[in-house]
């Protein structure tokens, strides 16, 4: 379904939309053991750093991690995500799912009041599980894209693309592809079929595009877009992190409520995904890509540095609606809760505010 037809399905019927707490579809069993409600005792918080920080060997360990949860099976509930037969499709199912309210109008994760409070423990549920299930010692790096696009460098050699050390770079070039399958594709892409080198160049995706959580292996598709880098460089994100409310903070991460989506693109948050071209564009599956949590923590950094610049009023500082193009729902508030589905335990808003306190036991570098 494409995102113009949607959206005027929802605004059409935006009166008949309920007003739900936060993220609040059902629960299903969860799989972490560490409860929820259990207050963090963060002694020795991980430190993330910058992917190109760490030295060869420890962006090694990283990538190897990564590729382990593609091996592990599965442990998602098959009522909900049937494809699902691996951990690392466990995850991106979890996004799927979870981003689905936007094309059902009951909600979803995109374009509400607690985006980036999902991601933030959407992320550290990822991290936890590649440190406890497949022995990665180090932190969720993140990828900081306006060293990149600040650089000058042609985007074929930015070390994140590195076949060696790093994701691996483009796909065979595709002409006309659309590879997305609820937002507007964007010119320009360089490649867009399966990624030909690099650690992620056989592997099989088993859930998604788009919507479908059925089984439906896939390679993974990239096809990096040059055209992209002006909406990511430094100048940019000034804009945001001079932004004096959450609202207006979070409008330029993805937008107001009247989005045009083919200005959304252009906020880092969307051209983010869209650098990469290929899976990442779809917003409801972009996690099959896995650069997007490198993305998204780059995002949360930015987000950290942000509530610390008045910390006595941005670490409680919250609001937003609660369902995608319905100013008429109610604000997001504290006690809300973030459903990771079958990853995590259900989780008040107030638990992730601060990343050293509640569930969260993290810092930056």
């Amino acid at each position: 379904m494409r995102f113009w037809t949607v959206l005027a399905c929802l605004i059409g019927v935006a009166s008949a939309v309920p007003a739900p707490a936060a993220n609040s579809s059902a629960t299903t069993t969860t799989l972490a053991s560490t409860s929820a409600s259990k207050q963090s005792s963060c002694q020795n918080p991980i430190v993330r750093k910058e992917w190109r920080s760490l030295s060869i060997t420890q962006r090694k360990a990283y990538l190897s991690a990564v590729k382990c949860l593609m091996r592990k099976p599965s442990k998602a509930d098959k009522t909900l995500a049937p494809g699902a037969r691996t951990r690392y499709d466990d995850f991106n199912a979890v996004h799927i799912y979870s981003s689905n309210g936007l094309l059902t109008g009951t909600g979803g994760i995109h374009m509400v009041g607690f985006f980036l409070q999902w991601h933030r423990l959407f992320v550290w549920v990822y991290e936890k599980a590649l440190r406890d299930e497949c022995g990665y010692a180090g932190a969720h790096p993140y990828w900081d894209w306006t060293i990149d696009a600040d650089s000058g460098v042609n985007i074929t050699q930015w070390p994140i693309y590195d076949p060696n050390y790093g994701f691996g770079g483009n796909g065979d070039y595709i002409a006309n592809l659309n590879a997305t399958a609820s937002w507007p594709i964007v010119p320009g892409q360089t490649g867009g079929g399966c990624v030909k080198d690099g650690p992620f160049k056989d592997v099989m995706m088993n859930v998604g595009p788009g919507e479908s959580l059925t089984y439906n292996p896939h390679c993974l598709h990239r096809g990096l877009n040059p055209l992209t880098i002006p909406w990511l460089k430094s100048e940019r994100v000034a804009l945001a992190m001079a932004a004096d409310t959450y609202l207006n903070f979070d409008i330029a991460m993805q937008g107001p409520q009247n989005l045009d989506p083919t200005t959304a693109i252009t906020l880092f948050h969307t051209s983010g995904h869209y650098v990469q071209g290929g899976d990442s564009t779809d917003f409801i599956s972009s996690s099959t890509e896995p650069i997007f949590f490198l993305h998204h923590t780059h995002l949360d950094k930015m987000y950290w540095d942000w509530q610390m610049k008045n910390a006595s009023v941005r670490l409680t500082e919250i609001g937003g609606v609660r369902i995608p193009f319905h100013p008429e729902s109610a604000n997001v508030t504290l006690n809300d809760t973030l459903n990771m589905q079958w990853a995590f335990p259900t989780t008040k808003i107030k638990d992730v505010m601060h990343i050293q306190k509640g569930v969260l036991c993290y810092d930056y570098e």
